[in-house]
């Protein structure tokens, strides 16, 4: 490891510690710390992947419980931490619809809050954002980091997480008490113990159980995935290269590409079921085509993913067939 990570014996901080990417990257940097340092997960337990996972955390990952919307409740407990891993966001289409101001709210000005607060105490040595692939709305094949990111009509709820990421990543790229910080953009991330919405997810914990899958519209639209361990190793890297900070990377596998249907048949597959698939209405707009261009990270850090489609998706069925207990 190379500083900031614990620098002085100070915490890292994780933001939605307990969601799907916080929680791994909690997982990662505990068992790199250096004794007597911890890491500690601020959440409000709207998900848990540790539960997911069936894991005990190790005892030093701390766990507090707060609203990212008010640091001044729990930043105390925290203290001054050396760095700052953002991940609290409320995220899943079907929370963009049913509480589209919550989404705003929690985003954007729970990151303005967080900023704030931090920077009234000790500023941390580096704060990592994590953004969205989201942000290039409805057009998002070949999306690279210097290319527009529109938002899609005010009026649909749909596009009220990529507006609250497009402004706290200006926010943080932007904010003057924070000198040192880096935004990463993820790209469809899967894997054991995924919490929230996500179609590998909902396919194999479908598929491992004998189930139908659900496939939305008529399955041509792509996306390219990336396997979790594949994009904490992104986070940590480029969280370790000083001559990245200051910039926006997309965080994704663009060697994944595949259809919702094919992806769908292939994990069926994978599990053994025979009960098919069967295409439903989608229930709001959709983005056609999701890859992303990942020049720039490869260049900032030589960062390469390791795991490939069909590998990753053999663990991912074989995490939820054990959780199944089949």
């Amino acid at each position: 490891m190379t500083a900031p990570w614990f620098a002085d014996g100070r915490p890292v901080l994780i933001t939605g510690g307990r969601g799907f990417l916080g929680s791994h990257l909690a997982l990662r940097l505990a068992a790199l710390a250096p004794d007597g340092c911890e890491v500690v997960s601020v959440d409000n337990g709207t998900r848990d992947c540790f539960a997911s996972l069936g894991i005990e955390p190790p005892s030093n990952l701390r766990f507090i419980e707060g609203d990212v919307r008010d640091p001044g409740a729990w930043l105390e407990q925290v203290g001054d931490p050396s760095v700052v891993i953002h991940c609290a966001a409320l995220a899943g289409v079907s929370t963009y619809y049913k509480s589209p101001a919550s989404v705003l709210q929690v985003n954007g000005l729970g990151t303005s809050r967080l900023l704030d607060a931090l920077t009234a105490r000790r500023a941390p040595d580096l704060f990592v954002n994590l953004s969205t692939s989201e942000v290039y709305g409805r057009d998002a094949a070949g999306a690279d980091e210097d290319g527009p990111t529109p938002v899609g009509p005010v009026h649909d709820p749909r596009w009220t997480y990529a507006a609250s990421k497009v402004f706290g990543e200006q926010l943080v790229l932007h904010h003057e008490g924070v000198t040192q910080k880096v935004s990463v953009r993820p790209f469809n991330v899967y894997g054991p113990g995924q919490v929230g919405e996500g179609a590998i997810r909902n396919f194999s914990e479908a598929a491992v159980r004998g189930q139908q899958l659900s496939v939305t519209g008529d399955g041509s639209q792509s996306r390219a995935w990336i396997y979790v361990d594949d994009f904490v190793d992104a986070v940590m890297t480029l969280a370790e290269t000083p001559s990245a900070w200051g910039r926006t990377y997309n965080v994704g596998n663009p060697d994944t590409l595949v259809g919702t249907l094919a992806l769908a048949e292939e994990i069926n597959e994978l599990a053994g079921n025979a009960a098919g698939v069967k295409l439903v209405p989608h229930p709001g707009q959709d983005v056609r085509a999701r890859w992303p261009r990942t020049e720039r990270l490869i260049a900032a850090t030589g960062w390469q993913a390791q795991v490939g489609l069909t590998e990753g998706l053999r663990r991912t069925v074989a995490f939820w067939r054990e959780r199944a207990g089949q």
